[in-house]
């Protein structure tokens, strides 16, 4: 979708844990601009979104847990399973409305955004405005 790009992201583990970077100043995906980072916790099936921003760009990525994270235009929704099952970052540009809900168990989010969060700039729906996106991509993880 326009508007949205991913990151894949390289884990490194051994017996004590793992680590990955998140972004980088010289990531194709980083635009140079950076404004604040945000650490969320979630519990399981905690409906974050929708939500857009007319300015703010957003670089998300699940520590720990797992999210279905949803991004949509308007027209189109995709949904994306990332956390432990799947290490990505995505970026979300402004006007593109995005969300994310936490898959059975809480959830670790990291957000980097381009500006200083200002709430003036957040437009926010009900998670249901695009239809039940969250259980069916939560279902694929069983299968």
């Amino acid at each position: 979708m326009k508007g949205v790009e991913i990151k894949e992201l390289k884990i490194h583990s051994d017996g004590r844990g793992y680590l990955f970077e998140g972004l980088r100043k010289d990531d194709k995906i980083f635009s140079g601009s950076f404004g604040q980072t945000l650490i969320s916790v979630v519990n399981p099936g905690v409906i974050k979104g929708w939500h857009r921003h007319e300015k703010q760009t957003d670089y998300t990525l699940c520590a720990k847990g797992n999210i279905v994270y949803g991004v949509s235009d308007g027209k189109n929704t995709e949904t994306y399973v990332i956390g432990e099952k799947h290490n990505v970052m995505i970026k979300v540009s402004p006007g593109i409305w995005h969300g994310y809900m936490a898959i059975g168990k809480e959830a670790l989010i990291v957000h980097v955004m381009d500006t200083i969060f200002d709430p003036k700039d957040t437009e926010r729906k009900d998670p249901m405005f695009f239809g039940d996106v969250w259980s069916e991509k939560a279902k694929e993880l069983d299968k």
